[in-house]
C-alpha cells in the first residue's frame, strides 16, 4: 500500500510538473528560474494582451529587434521569478483547442498550478489589454478559493475595469462581424498592418478567440474588491480606451491608486520598443520603491 501511495505521489508530482511547463514555457528562457530548494524573493505573473504570447515578458529578441527587457534584469538582480502565462492557440500550445473561450474557464485551470507556487511566496501581477481581467479574475479566484494572499501590486494597462457596463464598452462583439469588419476592430485596436498580410490566416482565428475573452465576460467582481495597490497605464494615443476608463480601476481597491501615462502610446504600446522600455521600467521602478522595502522588512 505505501509504494502504491508513493508512486501515486510520483505521478501527480509528474503531472504538476507538466502542467506547470505547458502554462509557462517560457520561464527558462527568461533566466530567471530559481530553482529548489532555493525560493525567490518574488514572483511576477504576467498577462499578455489579444492575439500576443508569453514571450512579450520572457523574450528580449535578437539582433538589432533585442530589447533589453527592465523586469528580466530587475528579476535577475532580485532574484525573482517571471511567469508569464501561456493561453491555448499559440506557441507551444497551439493545437489545443481555442474556440470562444471564456476567462472564467481559463482561470480555473491556471489557479490550482498558481496557488502552491504562490501561498509562501509574495507576488505582483501584470496585464495588458485584457490580460488586465485575465489577472484580477485570477487573484479573485486564488484569494477566495485557495486562500492565497492578494498581490502585493497590480500593474494594468489599457483596459477598463471589469465593472464596466456592456452600454460603455468601446468595442463591438466580434462573433458575428464578417471578415473584413472584424479587421476593421482589430485596427480600432491598434493592430499593425502587417498582421492584415500573408500571416493573417494564422492570426484571423486565434485573435478571434482570444477576443471572445473580453466579450464573453460576464463580470462578478465588485468594487472594492481587492486590498492591493494599483498602478494603472494608459496610452495617449488609445483610439479604444479612454483615460477615464482606465481611471476606473481605482474603484476597485480599497488600496492606493496611481495612473502613469505613456506618451503617444496606442493601445499596443508594449509592441512599441521605446514604449515598452519605459512600461517596464516604471513598472520596475514601483517595485524596488514599494514592493521589495516590505518583502525585506
Amino acid at each position: 500500500m505505501m509504494m502504491m501511495m508513493m508512486i501515486q505521489d510520483d505521478d501527480e508530482k509528474k503531472m504538476d510538473e507538466v502542467t506547470f511547463k505547458k502554462l509557462f514555457p517560457g520561464l527558462q528562457r527568461s533566466g530567471t528560474q530559481i530553482r529548489a530548494p532555493e525560493r525567490p524573493n518574488l514572483r511576477v505573473i504576467c498577462f499578455a494582451n489579444a492575439g500576443n504570447a508569453e514571450d512579450l515578458f520572457t523574450n528580449e529578441g535578437l539582433g538589432e529587434r533585442r530589447i533589453v527587457s527592465p523586469l528580466l534584469t530587475f528579476c535577475k538582480n532580485y532574484k525573482a521569478e517571471l511567469l508569464s502565462v501561456q493561453l491555448p492557440g499559440r506557441g507551444s500550445r497551439r493545437n489545443e483547442p481555442w474556440d470562444e473561450p471564456k476567462i472564467q474557464t481559463v482561470i480555473r485551470e491556471i489557479a490550482p498550478t498558481l496557488a502552491n507556487e504562490l501561498r509562501d511566496v509574495p507576488y505582483v501581477v501584470v496585464g495588458h489589454s485584457v490580460g488586465c481581467w485575465l489577472a484580477v479574475q485570477l487573484v479573485d479566484v486564488l484569494k477566495s478559493t485557495y486562500g492565497v494572499n492578494e498581490p502585493l501590486h497590480f500593474f494594468l494597462s489599457n483596459f477598463p475595469a471589469p465593472t464596466i457596463e456592456d452600454k460603455d464598452k468601446p468595442w463591438r462583439k466580434n462573433k458575428h462581424l464578417s471578415e473584413r469588419e472584424f479587421q476593421d476592430e482589430c485596427r480600432r485596436w491598434d493592430v499593425q498592418e502587417v498582421v492584415f498580410t500573408g500571416i493573417w490566416k494564422i492570426y484571423h482565428p486565434l485573435m478571434r478567440a482570444d477576443f471572445c475573452l473580453f466579450d464573453s465576460y460576464e463580470n462578478d467582481l465588485k468594487e472594492k474588491t481587492f486590498t492591493s495597490d494599483v498602478t494603472a497605464f494608459h496610452g495617449t494615443n488609445d483610439r479604444m480606451i479612454s483615460k477615464s476608463m482606465v481611471e476606473k480601476w481605482e474603484t476597485m481597491t480599497t488600496g492606493a491608486f496611481a495612473l502613469e501615462i505613456v506618451q503617444g502610446g496606442n493601445h499596443l504600446f508594449p509592441l512599441e520598443k521605446e514604449s515598452k522600455i519605459d512600461w517596464l521600467k516604471r513598472i520596475v521602478a514601483v517595485i524596488e520603491a514599494k514592493v521589495m522595502p516590505s518583502i525585506v522588512a
